[in-house]
């Protein structure tokens, strides 16, 4: 049997949850924060539930596609995930996993989790670290705007 592990990120952003929601659905703001360090990174989004998304860097041959499940604006994106390591489409043995974000209103403005559910992912391992590298430059990013 497979067991099923889910990391839990969570930052605190100085905006309203309608401002943090959007920083994750439009494409030229996406590539500011994301993997900006990756300039060549294409970024494709059909922010709708069933659309389709995809975030590669061809430098580095890594990026991940999915489907958006759930599209709640500005509450929740729920959305499929699945890791390439090559500009191809994931075949029909990748794993699939799930993310959730979630972007709830405070006094000092809105905390994003993320929460990504797995099969593959080990403590301390490349999720984590991958979520972290991502999720430590929002703040920053919604700050200066």
């Amino acid at each position: 049997m497979t067991e099923t592990t889910t990391i839990t990120i969570t930052r605190q952003v100085p905006v309203d949850p309608e401002r943090a929601y959007a920083a994750w659905l439009d494409v030229a703001e996406l590539a500011q924060w994301w993997w900006p360090q990756w300039p060549d990174t294409t970024y494709e989004l059909d922010p709708r539930e069933g659309g389709a998304y995809r975030i590669f860097s061809a430098a580095v041959g890594v990026g991940v596609e999915g489907r958006f499940t759930t599209v709640d604006r500005p509450r929740t994106l729920v959305m499929t995930w699945t890791w390439i390591d090559d500009d191809t489409e994931a075949d029909a043995t990748a794993v699939v996993d799930t993310v959730d974000v979630r972007f709830t209103p405070n006094a000092e403005g809105t905390e994003v989790t993320v929460r990504h559910t797995s099969t593959e992912q080990l403590a301390g391992g490349g999720f984590e670290q991958g979520w972290n590298d991502v999720m430590d430059r929002l703040p920053g990013h919604l700050a200066a705007r």
